[in-house]
């Protein structure tokens, strides 16, 4: 495998922010982002159609292998450097299912989700406004800070 495709909803707030998120993240394989909106998805995916692509995370590979929801996550974790053991624990029969309603819980409220966090410009006022709070902290040693 040398490369995923991750389709997702653009214009969902909160698959918008997970996008970043994973973009942001060094890779094992080339990751590739198409909107679930792209024009181009039934002739370069033929057959993605039939799926329920509004309802869970798809990703798919170069190879032609198609995981939704929960293994489509597990996915995505395991070609990020850093979460890739996550990904082969949450792999384990024992924890897939708990992946798969966590997936489950997720995509059935992104919606409502997506307007509780402010858009981009909402997120500078968030980030000015917890600046500006009182109380300073000491430089970080041994782990933590502390208030002053």
């Amino acid at each position: 495998m040398k490369r995923l495709t991750i389709l997702y909803d653009s214009n969902c707030g909160v698959c918008r922010r997970c996008r970043a998120w994973i973009e942001r993240q060094a890779a094992y394989v080339p990751l590739e982002f198409v909107p679930l909106q792209a024009e181009e998805l039934p002739r370069r995916f033929p057959g993605i159609e039939k799926m329920e692509l509004d309802k869970e995370i798809v990703v798919i590979s170069d190879t032609g292998d198609v995981w939704q929801g929960g293994e489509a996550w597990v996915m995505c974790l395991w070609a990020l450097c850093e979460y890739r053991e996550w990904a082969q624990r949450l792999a384990h029969p024992v924890l897939l299912p708990v992946a798969r309603r966590a997936c489950a819980i997720f995509s059935e409220n992104r919606h409502r989700i997506s307007r509780l966090l402010p858009g981009d410009a909402g997120m500078e006022e968030w980030r000015r406004t917890i600046e500006s709070l009182p109380g300073e902290t000491r430089p970080c040693n041994e782990g933590y800070c502390k208030p002053l």
